[in-house]
């Protein structure tokens, strides 16, 4: 089974929605809008932009690879929780991204899942939510 290196359409509209600007993404979806049987294909969003793409023929999603998820993360919110990544248990195969304060328990936000890249989209969207990323226009 192949892993997930990017973030869905439904999950880089969601960002979209909230008002985040997405046309930094690495990656992007296509869709030819004249195909009775088209699907959704992953593309480079560079080779993409430099193809010049008519959009009256196709519908261009950009979308985030996990590098570029963390990239938009701060490091470090309200000068005292740190971001940090582990794995939370083997078995379940489970990750875990959170900013926590160093050598204390206390926590200002916790997301797993099986998939690092999901847990790290749910981190951006309370970031963006809690105003920790900068929204589109400001």
């Amino acid at each position: 089974m192949k892993s997930k290196q990017v973030l869905s359409v439904e999950q880089m509209k969601h960002l979209q929605e909230l008002g985040l600007d997405t046309s930094d993404g690495s990656m992007c979806w296509c869709y030819a809008l004249s195909y009775k049987n088209a699907k959704w294909e992953l593309e480079i969003y560079e080779d993409v932009i430099n193809q010049k793409r008519d959009s009256a023929f196709w519908e261009i999603i950009p979308t985030y690879t996990l590098q570029d998820i963390l990239d938009k993360l701060p490091p470090i919110i309200d000068e005292v929780y740190w971001l940090t990544l582990e794995v939370m248990d083997r078995r379940k195969n489970e990750w875990k991204i959170k900013y926590a304060r160093i050598n204390a328990e206390h926590e200002c936000a916790s997301f797993s899942s099986e998939k690092l890249i999901d847990a790290a989209y749910e981190m951006l969207c309370w970031c963006i939510k809690n105003g920790y990323v900068e929204k589109e226009g400001k």
